[in-house]
């Protein structure tokens, strides 16, 4: 039986965002500022995305792991202090490379993969973490449907544009199978906008060959609420 892992779909999104951005980032000429640019944009979208993450995760389900686990709760509270440290330090080399002149980018641009590949290493380990332990408890004390609705209030609370971001690195980032069942469970339970929309981006973002036997795969969809 499939062991149910309720941090799987943004996980891998995020996974592919850290995987992207790094690739982007080892490929850039940061003396070309354009460029650079680019690539800084990258980067601040990456830590907004995982601040965004950690906050959730700290407002709607470390305070439910609190609950019958309190001294684990607040073992992954300090872990993510501690990303938003090294997450401020990213920050602060990213915009290092943005006010250096030109003789100085370079080396600006090697310090800023040095702190990305600190912040990619520390949450790879966090959310290996979590999807260990935290989903765990989450299955030990909780029935799914009380894990969803904690799901449900994340995406309730999620400004539009930031979960727009979040759709779109879910679709690149998870297998065809998982991206089905997620899109199965928003028509089921969503307004049909929300699906059309979403059905979309995926035409956008995937490569023919995926889209064609994703919405093949969807063709017989439940129906909208």
């Amino acid at each position: 039986m499939k062991r149910t892992n309720f941090f799987l779909l943004i996980h891998q999104a995020l996974r592919r965002l850290l995987f992207d951005t790094a690739q982007l980032l080892q490929q850039t000429d940061f003396s070309n500022e354009d460029a650079a640019s680019a690539a800084l944009d990258a980067v601040r979208e990456t830590i907004l995305l995982f601040e965004t993450h950690a906050a959730h995760e700290d407002r709607y389900i470390l305070p439910a792991v609190a609950d019958y686990e309190p001294s684990v709760a607040d073992c992954f509270a300090r872990e993510h202090a501690e990303d938003h440290r090294i997450g401020c330090e990213l920050l602060a080399a990213a915009e290092a490379v943005t006010v250096a002149d030109a003789a100085a980018r370079a080396g600006c641009g090697v310090a800023l993969q040095q702190a990305y590949r600190s912040f990619l290493a520390f949450n790879l380990q966090h959310m290996d973490k979590e999807e260990r332990i935290l989903n765990d408890l989450l299955l030990r004390y909780y029935t799914v449907a009380q894990v969803m609705g904690m799901q449900f209030r994340i995406v309730q609370s999620t400004p539009p544009w930031i979960h727009d971001r979040i759709a779109h690195w879910m679709l690149l980032g998870n297998n065809e199978a998982d991206t089905v069942q997620w899109l199965k469970t928003v028509a089921a339970g969503a307004p049909q906008l929300t699906y059309d929309t979403l059905l979309q981006k995926a035409e956008a973002l995937l490569p023919p060959a995926r889209w064609a036997s994703l919405r093949r795969r969807l063709e017989i969809t439940p129906v909208f609420a």
